[in-house]
């Protein structure tokens, strides 16, 4: 069930007010049997995959709090292996298949084995991980098992974060399930807000931009060097309004339910770093591999050839999470690459410092931005192509100023002038209100305001939703691009 469906604006009204109208201890029934119903809307089988994940780190969590010794690592490692090899058969065995049947058939070998015809369950990386960060935090001492099996599923299951995160961990998540949260206006205005703006960035701006980046990612080849650039900004901005727009409206969903999940984006395209940048993107992935990969493996507590394999670890392992495909690989080994040369540079940097001083801190900013975000860009070239290849030859246009000698030569495909002007006016309203943002965030600073004002600014909103999406040139809801993973 899409967040942007005649479907789910049906379904939450619904589950929200028989949540508010049902005792606390029925509650957790209701919104557990919702997110089992909401999840089926997809692929019904898949739901028995969950539910088999959901006892075993159940019964896990139990049993490493009761034992002892290397006995409480044993079943870790079982639970672990349990979560890792279900991701792993349904997402990897694909693509490692592949690859072994292709050197095989390199070295003139005979490779039995055939390709599975099976599809990826919704969501199955973020569900493993957030159980995985259950039984590593009891294996921790850092939380007491679960003992309640409805309340561990609804940890795993709840329906606004199921298939595309924030991926949250048990201290925060677990207790709230068991709070008496009465109906407050406030909060209902809070987070229709959040609601609102996350639809307003999927379906107004990351749908409309994705016209323009279809066409030219489709035939990377007929496009010049320009039009490739263009296509990968532009898409640079459709997957951060996608992407953050579904943890806003998953955030503003459970918000008005008074529950409160992580803050997943902060702005990323102002980050003045490859550093800055991965604290503020998808930020419960990249602390769930600070906390469970990066510092097992020592972290920064190493010599500096040991932190950059730590590293390179951590970023090859992010890019083959997002997908089994080459692609995701070179993009994490890049975003890798990138971290590892900056870390590597801070005394060099640090010390050639002062010579730059001329230029001034609002230039010296504006340059760490334009060059962090074409760094990110350059990765993002990886991550949408559709094959290495194609890849490889849009980057090699791109920096060569390559023009087809049967170009096209509409500069915005996919986009008509009117539609692109509303594109491009729409991004730098997103930058504008982000820049705003770092203080205080448009919202508050629209609820500080008089009565009149505020519910002015509210149906200003909603006229200009409305008047954008009868200018929108997608007329069908589109899947939030996380969910492929």
């Amino acid at each position: 069930m899409l967040f942007n469906s005649f479907e789910f604006a049906l379904f939450f009204p619904i589950v929200t007010l028989l949540y508010f109208l049902l005792s606390t201890r029925m509650r957790v029934p209701m919104l557990l049997a919702a997110s089992c119903g909401f999840y089926m809307a997809f692929v019904p089988k898949y739901i028995l995959i969950l539910l088999f994940l959901i006892l075993f780190d159940f019964m896990a969590g139990i049993l490493i709090e009761n034992a002892s010794g290397r006995r409480r690592k044993l079943i870790l490692i079982a639970s672990l292996c349990a979560n890792i090899g279900m991701l792993g058969f349904f997402k990897y065995f694909n693509f490692f298949n592949a690859n072994f049947a292709e050197l095989a058939r390199l070295i003139g070998w005979h490779y039995p084995i055939a390709s599975l015809q099976i599809i990826l369950p919704i969501g199955l990386s973020f569900h493993t991980f957030q159980s995985m960060s259950y039984t590593i935090e009891v294996y921790r001492g850092r939380f007491k098992a679960e003992r309640s099996l409805l309340y561990f599923a609804l940890y795993v299951m709840f329906y606004p974060q199921l298939v595309a995160g924030p991926i949250e961990r048990p201290q925060n998540l677990l207790h709230q399930f068991r709070e008496d949260h009465r109906f407050e206006w406030s909060r209902f205005i809070s987070g229709l807000q959040l609601m609102a703006t996350g639809l307003f960035k999927k379906i107004i701006i990351a749908d409309r931009v994705a016209l323009l980046v279809n066409a030219v990612y489709a035939q990377p080849d007929h496009y010049s060097g320009l039009q490739l650039l263009l296509a990968t900004w532009f898409f640079a901005i459709q997957i951060y309004c996608d992407f953050s727009g579904y943890t806003e409206i998953a955030r503003g969903a459970a918000r008005i339910m008074g529950i409160e999940l992580m803050v997943n984006f902060n702005a990323p395209y102002l980050a003045l770093s490859i550093v800055d940048f991965w604290r503020r993107w998808h930020i419960s992935l990249s602390t769930w591999f600070r906390d469970y990969l990066y510092f097992p493996l020592g972290g920064n507590r190493c010599p500096l050839p040991r932190v950059c394999f730590n590293l390179a670890v951590v970023f090859l392992i992010s890019g083959i999470w997002h997908g089994a495909n080459w692609n995701f690989l070179f993009w994490g080994a890049l975003h890798g690459l990138f971290f590892i040369a900056y870390v590597t540079t801070a005394r060099l940097r640090a010390n050639s410092a002062p010579a730059f001083d001329w230029l001034g801190d609002p230039v010296r900013k504006a340059l760490s931005w334009l060059l962090t975000f074409n760094l990110v860009g350059v990765t993002w070239v990886f991550f949408r192509a559709a094959n290495l290849p194609d890849a490889l030859l849009i980057l090699r246009h791109i920096f060569t100023g390559f023009v087809p000698p049967d170009a096209i030569p509409d500069f915005h495909p996919g986009l008509d002038a009117t539609q692109f002007t509303i594109a491009l006016t729409l991004i730098l309203g997103l930058f504008f209100v982000e820049i705003l943002g770092q203080t205080k965030t448009a919202w508050t600073r629209i609820d500080e305001k008089p009565r009149w004002l505020r519910w002015s600014a509210y149906y200003a909103f909603a006229v200009a939703f409305i008047v954008f999406l009868l200018l929108n040139p997608v007329h069908k809801p589109q899947a939030f691009i996380y969910f492929q993973f």
